[in-house]
């Protein structure tokens, strides 16, 4: 990650300024139209850089804030979700065949209507176990297959009990103008409410219509129910005992994409796990494991320990149906091994979990939109200690060609910084040819360019005196010339908070560093114009 802790933003600012900068003061048009001095000084940057200026490029997953103390800390997240609910419970299509119904019509030939009732009822095999008090359906096709040996005109009423349409009670009317018959109604909403062990039951009326013909009794009727296409809106009962599978989640600690050597010794780092369920029922999330895990060489991976075996969900009461409830549980170093895990410096958390529906009676709910978050949290409050802390990138960097240089007999620049913060600074800007070939390097060996501020005692551990530093670096002949090969530079900074990582340092969102960048150079005299 460019420009991440510090100062490494800062190399790769001072390599940009002083290049651009340089260019445009030595450009020949600018050269041959001016008073022209054989010695050009010019100031670049004089700038105040605070946290948010030097970690710069940070994204939604890795963002700063600050408690009403003014203390900094990186955040990284992690979002594990489950589908909606009506992903994980599907109704299947319930189908029954009934006995023959017998039907004596007493008397000679029928010259009047006759009618039949009977009552059907008939068990919803459920998933998971459920023992449902209410189904509101969303998508519901209802298919009636009859077969008889009636001989006259009639037609049906079918009902089904304790049902209602659109809020009205269920009914349907039809003709069975032959003697085997399919009729088919789809509705979008439909509200069961089922007897003891999931009982469906409904009525049937059979109006038989007289017109004269002899009388063939015994008749028989056979009926069979389809119920397909089954989508819920709305469930309400016991829901059963089974598992939500969540995704495996990783959050990525960005921070560490280009550490290479070196750690940071976090005092107070915590994780928070947060869910939001809108799921109406009670649910266990047991979390397999939170891993701690470093990618860069040498890797190694932790598990973090600390969190419960099960862990036990809130959630809304029939009263609140369509609202979200919060849970919350927090790893710090009080309940775990969470300092010693990022003493890996990892590139990542892994959070594996999973959550059990655990339904403890009637008066528990789902609605087809109910779902599960779990969010896992990261927070490194800048707090603690680093020792030799080293982070290496590279970045492209084309200084152009020798028109840019060749009427140049030397050019240097300074670095003089005021650091507001409580650490020291040891960075080395490599400049590469495009096979990657150290060409030179922008400071000289040992030349620290930002120093320690001063730290006061505990337990604020303010900067009461920052420190002053300068660095200087001078390119003429060979060196000077040299540098129209460059094409990348590879940053190396090495960051060591207060007497060399051995004191705790808090950092403050008010603390800076205060930069002054300069040039300058010596072009060669006469200046040739032709």
């Amino acid at each position: 990650m460019k420009n991440f802790f510090l100062f490494v933003s800062l190399m790769g600012f001072i390599i940009f300024f002083v290049t651009s900068c340089v260019k445009d003061e030595f450009n020949v048009d600018n050269i041959a139209t001016s008073d022209w001095n054989p010695n050009v000084a010019a100031p670049i940057i004089n700038s105040n850089l605070y946290m948010w200026d030097l970690m710069n490029d940070y994204d939604s997953s890795e963002v700063f804030e600050e408690y009403n103390t003014n203390l900094i800390y990186l955040v990284y997240q992690g979002n594990i979700a489950t589908n909606t609910m009506e992903n994980y419970i599907n109704i299947p299509s319930q189908n029954q065949s009934f006995s023959q119904l017998t039907i004596n019509i007493p008397g000679g030939n029928l010259s009047s209507d006759y009618e039949v009732t009977h009552n059907y009822s008939f068990t919803l095999s459920l998933p998971n176990n459920m023992l449902l008090d209410t189904m509101i359906l969303k998508s519901l096709d209802l298919n009636l297959h009859i077969n008889h040996n009636i001989n006259y005109p009639i037609d049906v009423d079918f009902s089904i009990n304790n049902a209602t349409v659109n809020s009205s009670p269920h009914n349907e009317n039809f003709s069975v103008p032959s003697l085997s018959y399919d009729y088919s109604k789809h509705y979008n909403n439909i509200k069961l409410r089922l007897g003891a062990n999931n009982q469906l039951s409904f009525d049937i009326k059979i109006n038989i219509h007289g017109d004269g013909s002899a009388n063939l009794s015994p008749y028989y009727f056979i009926l069979s129910i389809g119920l397909n296409n089954i989508g819920f809106s709305k469930l309400f009962g016991y829901l059963g005992d089974y598992n939500l599978n969540l995704d495996s989640d990783t959050i990525k600690i960005k921070l560490y994409n280009n550490h290479f050597d070196g750690i940071i010794n976090w005092e107070d780092p915590k994780i928070f796990l947060t869910t939001t369920n809108s799921i109406g029922v009670p649910i266990n999330i047991n979390i397999n494991q939170i891993k701690a895990r470093r990618e860069n060489l040498p890797s190694s991976s932790m598990t973090i320990t600390g969190m419960p075996p099960i862990w036990s969900l809130n959630y809304p009461s029939l009263s609140e149906i369509g609202q979200n409830k919060l849970s919350f549980y927090q790893i710090t170093k009080n309940n775990s091994n969470i300092v010693s895990a990022f003493n890996i410096s990892p590139n990542y958390i892994d959070v594996v979990a999973d959550a059990r529906i655990n339904s403890n009676g009637h008066s528990n709910f789902v609605i087809d939109t109910s779902r599960l978050h779990l969010n896992g949290r990261v927070e490194l409050p800048f707090h603690g200690t680093a020792r030799d802390f080293v982070l290496i990138d590279t970045l492209e960097l084309d200084l152009g060609d020798s028109t840019y240089f060749k009427h140049v007999d030397w050019f240097m620049f300074k670095i003089f910084t005021t650091n507001y913060y409580p650490v020291d600074a040891d960075i080395q800007v490599y400049l590469l040819d495009a096979q990657n070939n150290i060409i030179d390097s922008i400071l000289p060996p040992n030349q620290r360019i930002a120093a320690s501020g001063i730290v006061g005692p505990a337990p604020d551990y303010f900067v009461i005196s920052p420190s002053n530093k300068l660095a200087t670096n001078k390119f003429e002949g060979a060196r000077k010339d040299a540098l129209v090969n460059v094409r990348n530079a590879l940053i190396k900074a090495k960051l060591n908070t207060t007497d060399h990582g051995n004191n705790i340092v808090k950092i403050y969102s008010y603390q800076y560093i205060n930069l002054r960048v300069s040039a300058q150079a010596q072009l060669i005299n006469p200046y040739p114009f032709n």
